[in-house]
């Protein structure tokens, strides 16, 4: 596996990630679309980028972007289920 699968991974779901933070906003809740906004790029990405080449090389710098992606994913569904619960039925 080489540097271009591995970022061509990651670049198929972008569309649907930066849609994940719009639909918060969008619903009015302002807390969790902060945190997707930040969580991709700050919180999840930029400390892969440091540990992950510890482990595999430049490999790692390569797999920051779509694992950052993916743990944006789950902190997203997170989101989304906690919202979805404390949604009321008229």
């Amino acid at each position: 596996m080489n540097q271009s699968h591995v970022s061509d991974f990651g670049t198929d779901a972008i569309g649907k990630l930066l849609i994940g933070a719009a639909y918060f906003q969008a619903f009015g809740k302002a807390t969790p679309a902060l945190l997707l906004t930040f969580s991709r790029q700050a919180f999840f990405f930029i400390p892969l980028i440091f540990i992950l080449p510890l482990w595999y090389g430049e490999l790692g710098v390569w797999m920051a972007f779509p694992a950052s992606d993916l743990l944006y994913t789950v902190l997203k569904a997170f989101f989304y289920r906690e919202m979805k619960q404390n949604l009321k039925v008229l």
